[in-house]
């Protein structure tokens, strides 16, 4: 078994959540603790709260992973007179780290939206992004390697997130032809002679990457090319552009009338009741839109998308006049439908325990629940 650090779960996250995808405003990431700290028991939650900090305490986890981050405003001070610095004392005097995905979750593909698209039956084959935050472009790299290296670059270059391509990973395109250079006074050539013509039998590697990984990738190629002054060529491309954003619209399975669909998410994401509005009962619902959160402001891009129900959370009762007045059916299934982020993450890090062989226990809150309580 190996050990396992704050570090390796959070990088691990940042690949399915890439902290370039939040919100300028969302403090995401490391609240509490060491990226260091060795960890035995991580606990999966959406909030930091006294019961999540408890649990914690009680079954000995090093590590809580939310959804909401726990400090969402600036602290002046850290002290005892207030209930939430309270609760971070604990944290503190509990050698407990906290590290949060929030807005960068939301918007990752394969993310928060995704999974409520995913729960209720929006067809993944006419899925469209509600509100679009982020595009991120492409590059590709072409880099001359004696042959010999070829597949030690070829492998780091991979490793630093070069050559991902849809579906598809370690995707690279590789030409052979000769690489001439003379080597001059004060050169420490890893091959040749100084001042004299040297002929190598080269490789051309061609890969595309992120703009995102432009850094990590040429630092990958630099560590591990032989040549002193490797040789390669980075290119803008304007044909390749990845999406990302803020809620999901598409066609249902089955079509459904608001009502229907209603009752169904009360099961789906476990919670006591949902408030709901239509302009007509009897309609049924081919394409609808789902926002993770608080999306009240983003109702008329999910008009827009071709959408005919809207289904988020904390819909404020003006907003809810808004939306039937703009021929928008609601349905308002509360933030805490966003807890379905807790089965999901704890699935993703099982898969990541089991391929690397961490000694790891992968806990979810049994504590925490809704906030509000529904009366019968």
């Amino acid at each position: 078994m190996t050990d396992v650090t704050v570090s390796d779960l959070t990088t691990a996250l940042d690949q399915l959540a890439p902290p370039s995808l939040a919100e300028g405003w969302d403090p995401i990431g490391l609240s509490f603790g060491s990226k260091n700290k060795l960890v035995k028991t991580v606990l999966i939650a959406l909030d930091v709260d006294k019961d999540t900090i408890q649990e914690a305490k009680d079954k000995q986890a090093d590590l809580i992973i939310t959804h909401h981050p726990a400090i969402f405003k600036p602290l002046k001070k850290l002290t005892d007179e207030d209930s939430r610095t309270r609760e971070f004392l604990d944290l503190i005097k509990s050698d407990i780290a906290v590290y949060s995905a929030h807005t960068n979750l939301d918007a990752a593909e394969g993310g928060m939206n995704d999974w409520l698209a995913d729960s209720i039956g929006i067809r993944q084959d006419d899925r469209q992004i509600v509100s679009v935050s982020t595009e991120e472009g492409y590059k590709k790299l072409a880099v001359y390697v004696p042959d010999y290296a070829a597949d030690k670059v070829r492998e780091a270059l991979h490793s630093a997130g070069a050559g991902e391509v849809g579906d598809y990973k370690d995707v690279s395109y590789t030409l052979e032809g000769h690489g001439r250079f003379t080597p001059q006074e004060g050169a420490d050539p890893a091959e040749g002679e100084i001042g004299k013509e040297e002929v190598i039998h080269e490789q051309r590697i061609e890969m595309l990457l992120k703009n995102s990984s432009v850094y990590p990738v040429i630092e990958a190629l630099k560590a591990n090319h032989p040549y002193e002054e490797p040789v390669f060529d980075l290119f803008t491309l304007d044909n390749q552009t990845d999406t990302f954003g803020f809620g999901r619209a598409g066609k249902l399975e089955k079509p459904e009338t608001t009502d229907e669909l209603a009752a169904r998410i009360k099961t789906l994401f476990s919670v006591d009741g949902v408030r709901f509005g239509s302009n007509d009962p009897e309609r049924t619902h081919e394409k609808v839109a789902i926002f993770g959160g608080s999306g009240e402001k983003y109702y008329k891009e999910a008009l827009s998308s071709g959408a005919t129900l809207f289904i988020t959370g904390d819909i404020s009762y003006h907003g809810a006049q808004d939306m039937l007045r703009d021929g928008l059916d609601f349905i308002d299934a509360g933030h805490y439908m966003e807890a379905i982020c807790v089965p999901k993450l704890a699935g993703f890090f099982e898969q990541l325990k089991e391929s690397n062989n961490w000694d790891l226990t992968i806990l979810q809150t049994a504590t925490q629940t809704d906030v509000f309580t529904y009366s019968n």
